[in-house]
């Protein structure tokens, strides 16, 4: 058995496979787990396809959970699965969501794939999220819940990685914060946010039981042991493992596609690493090849120096955020740190969370290039100085942000390595000794803050200032703003302002030109929605970014100006934009009237739990889902006036 695309199946049973021309299955059963052994297979089939009969056998479409007709777009989150690989030689294990309908089958090979149902059926019992997400009533059509299910079940998978302390009994190592944002992107149209958040919110460690809303579980009045003891248990490190140990040694072994029948070829041919592009940009052929390029080493590294840190193009957007915190605890100035973590905080804004698992750093920049991609992280890595490293032939070359965004798009003989991230230090030219008073904020202006919302306009301003002792003022310096998103082709420093800005004695004059100029500089190009408030929002962020300068100009001790002095703090400067909670607390009071019983009381939905598990059985069945038979007959429905209407016959 050379070809392995390992999944997470529960009592299969394959039938109507013989004679199967097109896929040839073979299953091996180990307990609850099985292989799912796959040959000849599309490249271009999707871990979740709506392509029947011809690319998408449909019983291999019901092994791996394929229950709803996927959008292709990664956007709502209803598909979301949890992806397990294993890496043998640090002999760990990375559990994460991906949006099914945007991972390439083939690019899974060796994984493991948990679905909804494998965390807990009608046959083997419910899991305690879907029970949780029935008792709350966080589920209607139940269309979103399964991938809802995943999100939350994946945050509590990798609580389970963080070092002690450990929770009360029944609880995860899950904070609340962090179990509410566990669904943030997975989209619902009908039952609402606070349900779902008070169900992911009921595994938090440090959860306050008043502040979970209405329920099935327990009564107005009831003591806080009635409530703990209401909900169902939930186990830590429970029945449900997401990669085997017999998976283990078989990706050991080597799970290496063959060469001879998957074989390179320069005709129709997509290069790809999460293939989340096919959301945003709709394939318009069809691809003999597809190239996955995360087992390349030379792309999927991540190092230090004392230059920066150098990331390659195959990272995922979420380990690229991980690499960029890790830097925040060793710099060498505070406000290096500070601006470490505030990239990582704005790149934590842009895509889902399952998206951010699959997309890599390289797919993003390159659409921003070569599409003109509305991308965030190119304009916050344009403000920071990074660099991009291609190679053309057997010549490397160093390219900055900006001049990589200019240049023509990559020809089929080159190639982006990696991007670089400057050491502060060396970007400022300052030592690490010296005292150095920065300013940095990101911005972004977008239908919601989090998410797959695409900018309306993204800004990174960044400024030195200094006192000056001989005008009682504030001197600026190193001014380095960039702005993107807002309708033009790629994003762009304001260099202009930065060089008007540079030296000046900052004055509500000097503000009031640098504004004007800047309203000069952000215009959008010929047909863009909205521009006159794109550039306005320009203006609007350049102008906060000062506006607390200007507060009143009284000495402290410490030769700072009281007004500024707390933005000059970096710990101040952390918790500048600080995104709030993500949903507003509320308490909704419900009067019970025994004369309508049982009409007003809070009973769970019945049927909410097989919604969320998506059963093996198929009890919960859409009816958009059902297949249509050959030759079916189709019913529309429509009115007309009478006077318009004839019958003949």
């Amino acid at each position: 058995m050379a070809n392995y695309l390992n999944f997470d199946i529960y009592d299969l049973q394959l039938t109507n496979l013989i004679g199967n021309s097109q896929l040839r299955q073979l299953l091996i059963s180990t307990a609850n787990w099985s292989i799912l052994v796959v040959e000849d297979i599309d490249c271009s089939l999707e871990l979740q396809d709506r392509r029947q009969p011809r690319m998408m056998n449909p019983d291999l479409a019901r092994m791996m959970n394929i229950d709803r007709y996927p959008t292709t777009q990664g956007g709502c989150g209803a598909c979301v699965v949890l992806l397990s690989k294993y890496n043998p030689v640090l002999d760990q294990v990375d559990d994460f969501t991906v949006s099914s309908c945007l991972t390439l089958l083939c690019s899974i090979n060796g994984c493991s794939i948990t679905t909804t149902e494998g965390i807990g059926n009608t046959r083997d019992g419910f899991h305690p999220i879907h029970e949780r997400f029935s008792g709350f009533h966080a589920s209607q059509c139940g269309f979103c819940t399964p991938g809802m299910c995943m999100s939350l079940f994946s945050a509590l998978v990798n609580a389970e990685k963080i070092p002690p302390p450990e929770p009360p009994l029944g609880f995860s190592k899950l904070k609340v914060s962090k179990a509410e944002k566990a669904i943030v992107g997975n989209l619902c149209r009908y039952t609402g946010y606070h349900p779902m958040a008070n169900a992911c919110k009921s595994f938090g460690a440090d959860v306050d039981m008043e502040d979970l809303g209405l329920n099935s579980f327990w009564r107005k009045g009831d003591s806080k042991d009635v409530k703990l003891s209401s909900l169902p248990s939930y186990k830590r490190n429970g029945d449900v493992c997401t990669f085997p140990q017999f998976l283990k040694s078989e990706n050991r072994s080597s799970l290496l596609l063959a060469s001879c029948r998957y074989s390179w070829s320069i005709d129709r041919v997509k290069v790809v690493v999460g293939n989340t592009g096919l959301g945003y940009y709709k394939e318009v052929e069809s691809y003999d090849k597809y190239i996955d390029l995360r087992y390349i080493p030379e792309l999927s590294m991540i190092r230090r120096d004392d230059s920066g840190i150098n990331i390659g193009v195959a990272i995922t957007i979420s380990k690229a955020i991980e690499a960029v915190k890790e830097c925040n605890q060793h710099g060498f100035h505070i406000e290096e740190n500070m601006v470490y973590k505030k990239i990582a905080d704005h790149m934590e804004k842009v895509a889902l969370g399952f998206i951010q698992n699959s997309a890599s750093l390289g797919g993003n920049l390159v659409m921003a290039q070569r599409n003109h991609f509305p991308s965030d992280i190119a304009t916050v890595l344009l403000a920071v100085g990074s660099l991009v490293n291609i190679m053309n032939g057997l010549r490397s070359k160093e390219l900055t942000m900006e001049e990589f965004l200019r240049r023509p798009e990559l020809d089929s003989k080159s190639i982006l390595l990696s991007v670089k991230i400057q050491d502060w230090n060396r970007l400022m030219g300052i030592s690490s000794g010296t005292r150095m008073n920065l300013l940095f904020e990101t911005n972004r202006a977008a239908p919601q803050p989090l998410g797959n919302a695409l900018p309306y306009l993204n800004a990174v301003l960044m400024a030195e200032v200094s006192h000056c002792t001989t005008s009682n003022g504030i001197i600026l310096s190193n001014c380095r703003f960039a702005f993107g998103a807002y309708g033009t082709k790629h994003p762009l420093r304001a260099t202009k302002v930065e060089e008007f800005f540079t030296g000046k004695v900052l004055s509500v004059g000097v503000l009031y030109e640098a504004v004007k100029l800047l309203g000069a500089i952000v215009v959008p190009d010929d047909g863009t929605s909205n521009p006159a408030y794109r550039s306005s929002l320009a203006v609007g962020f350049l102008f906060e970014f000062f506006s607390h300068l200007f507060e009143a100009n009284v000495e402290l001790p410490d030769g700072y100006m009281n007004g500024y002095s707390p933005l000059l703090s970096p710990a101040k400067q952390l918790d500048h934009g600080k995104i709030p909670t993500l949903l507003s607390s509320s308490m909704q009071e419900v009067e019970l009237n025994r004369q309508y019983h049982p009409v007003g009381d809070p009973i769970a939905k019945s049927r909410a739990t097989i919604q969320a598990s998506c059963s093996l059985y198929r009890e919960a069945v859409y009816v958009d889902d059902i297949p249509s038979p050959t030759n079916c007959l189709h019913e529309a429905s429509f009115t007309v006036h009478a006077s318009q209407c004839g019958f003949f016959f």
